[in-house]
């Protein structure tokens, strides 16, 4: 398959005929930086120079392989990586490492697939159902939309899936479950549940008594009375305190631990969705 895909954008440069390329960037220094402070909470190096390779990836997941967070540390590194688009400027595939990456073929019939289909019809003559003489200015706007479509389709699912889960777990609520954090901010941690995938949100009051700092760059909550630390890829016992089938949400609590005193309890945000400002990494008092 991918094979194919590289023999279609080739021919079609080759032609000096229109692409339509899925493109896949570098990840950006903002975003290599944080990865290179969380990694050295684990104690793996990771070297920044001049050019960023696929390669330089490879390496830290080999050296994570065994380790206690060896999950929580892919994870990251895949948050890394840039989102991929389709577009007619060829910017290159980076996970992938190659030049010329075009969808001519894929599990699923995209209309990206198509445009490189009628772009070779024409290139090479092959009949009547070509690319439209007029279709290459448009091809950047298409590119566009098809992204968008594509990033919405995907949010789609997500919340399909969480909406379902979150059914599921209404019928557990007071159950004790494993879960995994898979996110931590300063408002609380996001757990999925292991084997299941349903995700939620344990909030900061949840965790008892006694103010938590929030570490950025270690991606953790620490106590600052008793010292316990909670940080990403830790397995935690939980209660399921409640899942809202309509919004997908579902709130986690600790067994045994009643919230902090005072301290309201917040329903739980979408995953993904970003703090509402960006603060500077470092420890905040939560």
């Amino acid at each position: 398959m991918i094979a194919a895909n590289v023999a279609a954008a080739k021919q079609l440069e080759r032609s000096k005929a229109p692409v339509m390329y899925r493109d896949h960037e570098p990840p950006s220094r903002e975003k290599l930086v944080a990865l290179k402070d969380y990694l050295e909470t684990f104690g793996i190096p990771l070297a920044l120079g001049q050019v960023v390779t696929p390669a330089l990836f490879n390496r830290v997941l080999e050296r994570a392989k065994g380790h206690a967070h060896a999950q929580a540390i892919a994870e990251q590194v895949l948050r890394t990586q840039s989102q991929a688009y389709y577009a007619p400027a060829n910017a290159g595939h980076f996970g992938l490492s190659l030049g010329s990456y075009a969808h001519f073929t894929s599990p699923i019939r995209r209309y990206a697939d198509l445009v490189v289909h009628r772009s070779l019809v024409s290139a090479l003559g092959l009949g009547e159902r070509g690319l439209p003489p007029d279709m290459g200015p448009r091809l950047r706007a298409i590119g566009e939309h098809l992204s968008m479509t594509e990033r919405r389709a995907m949010e789609a699912e997500r919340d399909t899936l969480a909406r379902y889960i979150a059914a599921h777990l209404a019928r557990r609520e007071g159950e004790t479950v494993r879960a995994r954090v898979t996110g931590v901010q300063k408002f609380g941690l996001f757990l999925t549940v292991e084997g299941l995938g349903g995700d939620g949100l344990l909030p900061v009051s949840a965790l008892g008594e006694g103010r938590f700092w929030f570490d950025e760059a270690a991606r953790a909550l620490e106590s600052e009375t008793d010292g316990r630390r909670h940080a990403v890829g830790d397995l935690l016992e939980v209660v399921i305190a409640s899942a809202d089938p309509a919004t997908g949400g579902v709130l986690f609590a600790l067994p045994g631990v009643a919230p902090a005193p005072g301290r309201a309890r917040r329903p739980p945000p979408r995953k993904g969705v970003p703090p509402r400002r960006a603060r500077p990494a470092g420890r905040r008092r939560a």
